[in-house]
């Protein structure tokens, strides 16, 4: 095993997890993450940054809010609950500056 030749300079990880309605912990992120994944994916692009800040869909990621959906920034950049396609603009704008820093 080696690492890859080309490596993200972060990583978003979208939870889009989805449980049955009654599960204990809720029914998950679902479509909510999987329509911020999208949003966050046209802003990299919009921006130019799809080839430096990945945008990832994953499965749980321990945090389970009841509206939006929960987020992890690679590097240390935090997770985050409750994201909405409306934050997409301003977290994308966040990652960009912590690029240049």
């Amino acid at each position: 095993m080696r690492p890859a030749a080309f490596q993200p300079q972060l990583q978003l990880f979208v939870c889009a997890n989805e449980r049955a309605a009654d599960a204990q912990l809720g029914p998950g992120c679902g479509a909510r993450g999987r329509d911020v994944f999208a949003a966050l994916k046209r802003e990299a692009q919009r921006r130019g940054l799809a080839s430096s800040v990945w945008v990832t869909e994953t499965k749980c990621l321990g945090v389970c809010p009841k509206d939006g959906c929960a987020l992890a920034i690679s590097h240390g950049g935090g997770v985050f609950e409750g994201v909405s396609v409306d934050d997409a603009r301003a977290l994308m704008a966040s990652v960009e500056e912590r690029r240049r820093e």
